[in-house]
Order: structure tokens, then C-alpha cells, then sequence
């Protein structure tokens, strides 16, 4: 066995090692986008309650309960996206696993 046909080999073998790997990098690469998503939206929720709260704070003069409703209302609106993102994901999860069995 000469060296050359050693390094195609060895060639080879690392390919298919590489590519049977390959899926697992790209899930986690997914999972990380899917966990921003919900943490920007939790976030952007409960930024546009503080300052919608604030708003109507400085418009009626209601100052702190404009500000605390509207804050837990958009914590509700954040916690509500981020189980229908998670409820998403795992749904898309659930039917690649049920199609790979087929």
C-alpha cells in the first residue's frame, strides 16, 4: 500500500466523519437563532410596555400605575410570544422526526 492510496483513504474517511457531524453544527446553529428570536421578543414586549406605561403616565398624569399596568401587560405579551415561538419550534421538531421515520 503506497502512501498516496494511505491519504485518499484517510481522505475519505475524515469526509464521511465530517458529514455525518455536519447536522449537528447546523441544529445547534438553529437552536441559538430560535433562542434569540424568543429573547429579542420577550424583550422588545415588555420595552414597548415601559414605554407605552410611561406615555400615558406623562399624558394623564396616572404616574406609577400607567407604568406598572402596561409593564406587567407587556411581560404577559413577552412570556405569550416566546411559548408560541418554543411551541413552534418543538412542533417543527416533532414533524422532521415523525417524516424521518417513514
Amino acid at each position: 500500500m503506497s502512501d498516496d492510496d494511505l491519504n485518499k483513504r484517510i481522505a475519505k474517511a475524515q469526509a464521511e466523519i465530517d458529514a455525518r457531524e455536519r447536522p449537528k453544527y447546523m441544529a445547534t446553529g438553529k437552536g441559538m437563532g430560535v433562542g434569540f428570536r424568543m429573547a429579542s421578543d420577550f424583550a422588545a414586549a415588555v420595552i414597548v410596555g415601559a414605554f407605552l406605561g410611561w406615555g400615558l403616565d406623562a399624558l394623564f398624569g396616572w404616574t406609577p400605575w400607567g407604568l406598572i399596568s402596561c409593564l406587567m401587560l407587556g411581560f404577559v405579551a413577552g412570556v405569550r410570544n416566546v411559548v408560541a415561538t418554543a411551541s413552534k419550534a418543538n412542533q417543527a421538531v416533532a414533524n422532521k422526526g415523525e417524516g424521518a421515520g417513514e
